[in-house]
C-alpha cells in the first residue's frame, strides 16, 4: 500500500513537472497574448508578445500582433515599425499592406519621394508581397524541378515529342529560376545596403552633425515616419527622409525595421 501511494505521488510529481515545462512554451504564450487581445486587454496582450520577442521568437505572426496591438495602445510609430518586420519576414500580404496604409494616414510628415518611372513602382510593390523565404523555397524547388526535367529527358525518354515538351519545360523552369534567383539576391542586397528605420517618439529633431547642439538643426520629423538609414556613428544614425532631406538624428528614436 505505501509503495503504491509512493508510486501516485511520483506520478503526480512527474506530471506536474511536465505540466509546468509546457506552461511556458512559445505556443500557450503566443496563446495568452490571444487570448488577451480578443479580452480587450492590449496592454496585458503586449506583454506576453514581447516576452517572446525577447525569448529569441521571430515570425511574422508575431510582429504582426505586436503591431496590432501597439495600435490599440495609440503607439503608431511602434505600431508601424512592427507592420514592416513582419511584411520584411512574411511579404506585404493584404492585412499588413490595409493597416499601414490605415495607420500612415495619421502621420504628421508627408515627405517628398524622387519623381520614379511606374514600372519601378510596381516593381517594388511586388518584391514587397513575396519574402526571402518564399524566393528561396521557389529557386530551390526549381532547381529541383530542372534537374529532374534534364535527366529525364537525358537518360529515360526517348521519344522525340516526351523530350521537347521537356526540353520546353526546361526552358520555362529555367526562366522562372533565373527570376527568383534574381529577386533573391535584390532583397538580399537591399537587406545589406539599404537599412530603413521609424520613428517611435513623438518627434526627433534632425542636426546637421552626429551630436545635439554641435551643428545646425535642419528639420524635425515626427512619429511613425519611415527613413532610410545611411550610417551609424557613436549613437547617431545618419539618415535620409524623401528628397534633398539628410542629417543626424539619435539612435534611440528610430526603430530598425
Amino acid at each position: 500500500m505505501k509503495a503504491m501511494k509512493s508510486g501516485v505521488a511520483l506520478a503526480l510529481l512527474l506530471i506536474a513537472s511536465v505540466l509546468s515545462g509546457v506552461a511556458g512554451t512559445p505556443e500557450l504564450q503566443f496563446e495568452a497574448g490571444s487570448h488577451a487581445y480578443t479580452q480587450g486587454d492590449w496592454s496585458q496582450a503586449l506583454e506576453h508578445w514581447r516576452q517572446l520577442e525577447s525569448s529569441g521568437w521571430r515570425s511574422g505572426e508575431l510582429f504582426y500582433n505586436l503591431g496590432n496591438a501597439y495600435y490599440k495602445l495609440g503607439e503608431i510609430g511602434e505600431a508601424i515599425l512592427y507592420w514592416e518586420r513582419a511584411a520584411k519576414l512574411t511579404g506585404e500580404n493584404q492585412d499588413i499592406a490595409a493597416n499601414l496604409a490605415i495607420a500612415r494616414i495619421r502621420l504628421a510628415d508627408k515627405l517628398d519621394e524622387p519623381v520614379r518611372l511606374p514600372v519601378w513602382n510596381w516593381f517594388d510593390r511586388f518584391r514587397a508581397k513575396v519574402s526571402s523565404g518564399s524566393l528561396s523555397t521557389i529557386a530551390i524547388l526549381g532547381s529541383i524541378l530542372l534537374f529532374g526535367m534534364l535527366a529525364l529527358r537525358r537518360w529515360v525518354l526517348r521519344r522525340v515529342k516526351a523530350q521537347n515538351i521537356l526540353k520546353w519545360g526546361a526552358v520555362v523552369m529555367a526562366l522562372a529560376l533565373a527570376a527568383s534567383s534574381g529577386l533573391l539576391g535584390l532583397r538580399a542586397h537591399d537587406d545589406l545596403a539599404h537599412r530603413y528605420g521609424i520613428l517611435t517618439v513623438t518627434e526627433a529633431d534632425v542636426w546637421s552633425a552626429p551630436a545635439e547642439g554641435s551643428g545646425k538643426l535642419l528639420f524635425t520629423l515626427h512619429e511613425g515616419t519611415k527613413v532610410r538609414v545611411l550610417r551609424d556613428l557613436q549613437g547617431w544614425l545618419e539618415i535620409s527622409a524623401g528628397k534633398d532631406k539628410q542629417g543626424w538624428v539619435d539612435k534611440s528614436k528610430l526603430g530598425i525595421i
